[in-house]
């Protein structure tokens, strides 16, 4: 398996890019968005977390620019049925840390934001990551423990709902108040908070 690469950018696009080793060999590697944006100039080194995957008929290597996104890229695509397509897609729509809290909440409906996840997808990887997924040390960790009684996350979300905000529209900003501790325990004054920061984020 290959672990990493580390080389000179040699060519970038928006879902591959080809960095050219030591030994002078240019491996094509396909990336995740963030990944893309994380990218140096051409010409530059450039270092990114690697995992060959190997099928009958091709072999492929992905690329990330932080290990976060590896272990969830594989966390995904070991849930039979998910490839690494639905995987790309996922990370293409949440940072890990927000995919997590949206498993934390089984938060069925914001999965299916995500191209290509259905309601049943959705339901399969609630299902399937929930004891692959230690949440309660991620939460920890994170600062996330206790999210419920913070401003109560969901009442949050479907009130949010309710006044034509979209839940991926939603989700960083709660993710962002409830890390710096600003959310508060009465629905009503978090709902005014969100509504405040929203409005200065689109002066």
């Amino acid at each position: 398996m290959i672990g990493f690469v580390r080389g000179i950018l040699f060519a970038a696009e928006e879902e591959f890019t080809i960095i050219e080793t030591a030994s002078g060999l240019g491996l094509q590697i396909t990336v995740t968005e963030k990944t893309y944006r994380d990218l140096p100039a051409l010409g530059l080194p450039v270092f990114l977390h690697t995992y060959l995957q190997v099928t009958e008929n091709e072999m492929k290597l992905f690329g990330f620019s932080d290990k976060e996104e590896l272990e969830l890229f594989l966390k995904i695509t070991g849930i039979s049925g998910l490839g690494a397509r639905a995987a790309l897609n996922v990370l293409g729509r949440f940072s890990p840390a927000q995919f997590y809290q949206a498993v934390l909440h089984k938060d069925e409906k914001l999965l299916t934001t995500v191209p290509g996840i259905g309601k049943k997808m959705a339901q399969r990887l609630l299902f399937e990551l929930k004891d692959k997924i230690e949440l309660k040390g991620f939460a920890a960790a994170t600062g996330m423990a206790g999210a419920e009684s913070s401003g109560n996350y969901g009442e949050l979300l479907e009130a949010m709902e309710a006044l034509g905000y979209q839940r991926g529209e939603i989700m960083p900003l709660l993710t962002e108040l409830h890390a710096q501790g600003a959310l508060n325990s009465s629905t009503e004054e978090s709902i005014k908070l969100i509504l405040r920061r929203q409005s200065l984020a689109k002066r």
